[in-house]
């Protein structure tokens, strides 16, 4: 059955940043040791513990290079399960949290996309979301036994395209035929199709010109970097030249990355934050780093002229993204206030101290967050995101 895709423009949605590694903001050692091994058992019991706090959806990111040594050894982005595999698990366990899943368009062919895409739309009932990356450097792209990854404005260019073809077989009865510059695919893929009308939700996270581009374009949310209002309405006001004045004009809505800590007491969560970034693991960051601030355009825009080594410790410590933190009370005046000042749609909320108790605690945000009309369950929206 088809499954329209809608949101109320009133409301905020909550995507919690899944953990693919002990630690994902902040590169902290202490973090990476109070955090749960991940296994089966933790990926399921943190799908139903956001799930219960009331999130809308996950948001799982992934690369493939796993070169970082001391980031591995540590724990920090690592290990990485395979997102499209991972989401269908978690989808077995929940009925109204939403997954979004990475997948690259540099590294795979249409036609696998679709079909992955298909199944977990199909499987979970209309619940699943594609993360459009480009590629995240030539490490990455020799696994693939590529030389390198292509110029950054072709790599848009080239996930354009792919994003059409991937279209034309969710929603084309006829066999496609398609003959581009970049790639080519004639026929009919077998259902299931998505179930999500007119397609999934697709999400993007480039802040380049050409990334912002392709998002204005092709996307449904832009995932943003940006660590005040103003830095957030800086980047609404780029989109909204992008999509244009026309009355029938694509909508696009923005999803800042937010590192959150909510506590009982006054302070606590601001100190929590601030001890964390003294146990930042140097090392592990900047190999993660090298990759990350050499590869990603909003990454590198965002400590232009700092010394590569400062650059890489403000970036492992989060300095540079939005910081919700406080009492739930003050989280929620911020998050009303955000609402206010920006065209905000998706708060992608990461947890750097992530436990299933973690999670379900900020469902007491969430209920200030209702009382302040900006909030409702998905499972009464019927919908996730």
């Amino acid at each position: 059955m088809a499954k329209p895709r809608a949101h109320d423009p009133d409301l905020l949605s909550f995507s919690y940043f899944f953990p693919t590694g002990q630690t994902d903001h902040i590169w902290s050692d202490e973090a990476a040791a109070a955090t749960p091994l991940l296994d089966k058992g933790v990926f399921l019991e943190m799908a139903r513990a956001a799930e219960e706090a009331g999130f809308d959806s996950l948001f799982i990111a992934d690369t493939w290079s796993g070169h970082q040594r001391e980031a591995e050894r540590a724990g920090h982005q690592s290990p990485k399960y395979l997102a499209t595999y991972l989401a269908m698990g978690l989808f077995a366990v929940t009925e109204h949290l939403g997954v979004i899943t990475t997948m690259h368009t540099s590294h795979h062919r249409p036609a696998h996309v679709a079909r992955a895409g298909a199944t977990l739309d199909a499987f979970s009932g209309g619940r699943w979301g594609w993360n459009v990356v480009t590629g995240f450097g030539d490490v990455e792209a020799r696994l693939f036994g590529e030389t390198g990854l292509a110029g950054h404005d072709d790599r848009y260019a080239a996930a354009a395209e792919f994003v059409e073809v991937v279209k034309g077989f969710w929603t084309e009865d006829e066999p496609i035929d398609h003959r581009g510059r970049f790639h080519t695919a004639q026929g009919r893929m077998k259902a299931p199709r998505p179930v999500q009308q007119p397609t999934p939700l697709l999400v993007s996270a480039g802040a380049s010109p050409a990334g912002m581009a392709f998002a204005a374009e092709h996307c449904d949310q832009l995932v943003v970097a940006g660590n005040t209002i103003d830095k957030i309405q800086a980047v609404d006001h780029r989109l909204d030249e992008l999509l244009g004045a026309a009355p029938a004009r694509r909508e696009v809505t923005t999803a800042p990355f937010a590192i959150v800590i909510v506590r009982e007491g006054e302070g606590e969560a601001e100190a929590e934050y601030e001890r964390l970034t003294e146990t930042l693991n140097v090392e592990a960051t900047r190999e993660l780093a090298a990759d990350i601030l050499g590869g990603v355009e909003s990454i590198k825009a965002a400590f232009a002229g700092q010394d590569p080594h400062e650059a890489a410790k403000a970036w492992g410590s989060g300095r540079g993204i939005l910081k919700l933190l406080g009492t739930a009370e003050q989280v929620t005046e911020q998050l009303v206030e955000l609402k206010k000042e920006t065209a905000t749609q998706n708060l992608l909320v990461n947890f750097p101290l992530w436990n299933p108790g973690e999670v379900r605690s900020f469902r007491s945000v969430l209920d200030h967050c209702r009382d302040a009309g900006i909030w409702l369950p998905p499972s009464e929206r019927s919908y996730s995101w």
